[in-house]
């Protein structure tokens, strides 16, 4: 058997478009090389591992049931390696045609030289400044987090972390290279046990440089050849907070090499650096998480600050309103909470004045009722018509700011289609056409992984709407049934996401009639009533509140029936585990009911919902419930497709009133 040049390891997790292109160019590469390429998926939902498997069959495939970490799963395949180099690799690279066989002359010429890294460049062609780096000591490291080191690029006592005092051009040693592409001697990784496990994501390719370093051998920069990277598109999807995770590798490394080597001072100040930071970017991403409703409260500030100006000519008053002020900016918060444009956070300007029209007949309605908040009516008007010019208003200059012009990647409506027939590729490619620029095609959902563009399975499709942050889900009718869009739907209800669909006929519409265009195809927005928070909101207060109440009526009575009149619990013929019911000896229900409860109260059972054992074929779009609009209008056996039917119309239309109903009406019409 021919020996192995290379074996290439490339550790992939959801980024399997990247990947294809990565495992392509890497293919180019090694004409003409004896190589190895293995494949370690930890636990993708894009279907990773089925389509290497698929596509790729001479590829070596490590496919993993869980997300093991970077280190980890190199080390998985670093121990199989039989090349005399090894080359770890990310899947979101591209590398030249020649960059392996530089690579391999290069260090057999340098027999000193245990481990090197090429040229790494960004899409854009500039050059990724990890690609050469130091060790951070704290004389490299502090100047860093000071930020000296942007200001003095070219100062090599600022300019140690990335060496951007030397020539990007030349090759030369440094104490580490980018864990994105490390070209080394396999027996002698062999030899050092790989990456330190202890490091999950980040730190782990500092770390092993740190070691060969001590080890007494070379690390060095190659200028000759060059690969791509898509930086952070290999953690971005990650399901954990990338920076928080790269600072806690920081601090492992920290408390590994330095603790000893060094003052305790310096480790301190590392560590206070790697907090500060931290709580910086938690203070930020907090002010941006909730920057809409707080540009509407300071509208209401600045809206009645400047009406109570212009009713009194000073600005003394206001400080006396605050409780007033603060108060009514409440009330019109929650009224942009009702309306939903908090919870999908978008910048709906005619939805944002509705907002406003609803927030002001609700505090005048209060301040009828409470007269000691009922202050001037003219400061209350004032503020009402400044409000209809601030709360739209910011959202309209917003949208016309210079540089949202050109929408980037991040302000961008990422879209995935559900399915991936010819209906799919239509509106893909009306949508990547679309010379608007408001919306990004992330890729297809769909169980066949026919397609390297298909990014999650119907399973697996929410979690990988919370991972890539997707926006909107369009869905089509000709490859998606309907009764898989309910399933769906009752799945997503609880993400900040928009739910269109492409039906095949504007009559088979599953909401509200919003219709948008991408080119000549027409999108209709599905809009169940339970997707939108206020009415899940009342819908559980209302059953935890009156399963409270019926808990502390009916317990003794239903102790009483199990002790006296020989009643017990039954398990019910549920697709729920856990569903009980009460009855007596000859089976007929005895506060029946009671069981389900305390199920009410943790949110896993309803007072009005689906029904508590499904028709065969049938799935469950909605928790299973005591009573409902099937168990109410229906008699005898049901279909799926009548299931299906009646609980569209329920999710469609319901109401704190309609719940109110159906339960009047079993209790006063069949009893409970």
């Amino acid at each position: 058997m021919a020996k192995i040049d290379l074996s290439v390891i490339i550790v992939s997790y959801n980024v399997k478009e990247f990947l294809h292109q990565t495992l392509l160019s890497v293919q180019k590469a090694a004409k003409g090389l004896n190589c190895e390429i293995w494949v370690v998926d930890n636990a993708s939902l894009d279907g990773t591992a089925a389509f290497v498997e698929k596509s790729f069959p001479e590829v070596k495939l490590i496919a993993n049931n869980e997300n093991l970490g970077f280190g980890k799963a190199n080390n998985q395949a670093l121990r199989q390696a039989s090349g005399k180099y090894v080359l770890f690799l990310n899947p979101d690279t591209i590398v030249q045609d020649d960059t392996f066989s530089t690579m391999i002359r290069f260090m057999e010429a340098n027999e000193q030289i245990a481990l090197s890294g090429c040229k790494i460049l960004n899409a854009d062609g500039t050059l990724q400044a990890a690609c050469r780096r130091s060790i951070p000591t704290p004389g490299v490291a502090i100047p860093k987090m000071l930020g000296l080191s942007r200001l003095f690029p070219k100062s090599k006592l600022f300019g140690r972390y990335n060496l951007t005092y030397l020539d990007p051009d030349k090759s030369y040693p440094v104490d580490a290279v980018s864990g994105s592409f490390m070209f080394a001697r396999t027996s002698l990784m062999q030899a050092l046990g790989g990456f330190d496990e202890a490091f999950f994501m980040y730190g782990e390719d500092l770390d092993l440089c740190y070691r060969v370093k001590k080890a007494g051998y070379e690390i060095w920069y190659v200028a000759e050849t060059s690969i791509i990277h898509y930086k952070g598109e290999s953690s971005r999807f990650a399901p954990f907070d990338s920076i928080v995770a790269f600072y806690k590798a920081m601090d492992i490394f920290v408390g590994k090499h330095f603790s000893q080597s060094y003052s305790l001072i310096f480790t301190i100040l590392l560590r206070l650096g790697i907090a500060l930071h931290l709580s910086m970017r938690a203070v930020g991403k907090l002010l941006y998480a909730i920057r809409i409703p707080l540009m509407d409260g300071l509208s209401v500030y600045l809206a009645f600050g400047l009406a109570l100006a212009i009713r009194f000519h000073e600005w003394l008053w206001f400080w006396g309103y605050q409780k007033v002020i603060f108060l009514y900016a409440a009330i019109y918060l929650l009224s942009g909470l009702f309306w939903g444009i908090y919870q999908q956070r978008r910048y709906q300007v005619i939805i944002a004045a509705a907002s406003v029209f609803t927030g002001a007949l609700l505090s005048g309605s209060l301040s009828f009722f409470l007269p000691q908040i009922a202050h001037s009516r003219l400061v209350f008007a004032l503020a009402f018509i400044f409000l209809l010019l601030f709360v739209p208003g910011w959202r309209i200059l917003h949208q016309l700011w210079p540089g949202r012009q050109h929408n980037s990647a991040s302000q961008m409506n990422r879209t995935i289609v559900v399915g991936s027939g010819a209906e799919a590729h239509r509106i893909a490619n009306a949508i990547s056409s679309r010379l608007k620029g408001d919306y990004l095609f992330m890729g297809f959902a769909d169980d066949a992984m026919t397609d390297p563009r298909i990014i999650a399975t119907l399973d697996t499709l929410a979690e990988v709407i919370r991972i890539r942050r997707i926006r909107t889900v369009i869905f089509t009718s000709d490859t998606v049934g309907s009764g898989e869009m309910m399933r769906q739907m009752h799945r997503l209800r609880q993400l900040p996401v928009q739910l269109k669909i492409v039906p095949e006929n504007l009559n088979m519409i599953y909401g509200k009639a919003n219709i948008e265009r991408f080119d000549d195809i027409s999108v209709v927005d599905l809009d169940y009533s339970l997707n939108r928070f206020l009415p899940r909101f009342l819908k559980r207060a209302f059953d935890s509140f009156l399963a409270l109440i019926l808990l502390l009526i009916l317990t003794l009575p239903s102790l009483f029936a199990i002790l006296f009149l020989g009643c017990r619990w039954v398990a019910l013929n549920s697709d729920i585990s856990g569903l009980k019911w009460q009855r007596n000896r000859s089976g007929k229900s005895c506060i029946g009911f009671f069981p389900l409860l305390p199920k009410i109260l943790t949110g896993k059972v309803s007072f009005v919902g689906d029904m508590l054992s499904l028709p065969p074929g049938s799935d469950r779009y909605f928790l299973p419930g005591i009573t409902g609009l099937i168990q109410l209008e229906h008699k005898g056996r049901l279909t799926a497709e009548q299931h299906q039917r009646f609980m569209h119309y329920y999710l469609r239309n319901q109401s704190l009133l309609l719940d109110m109903d159906i339960l009047v009406r079993t209790v006063f019409g069949k009893g409970v």
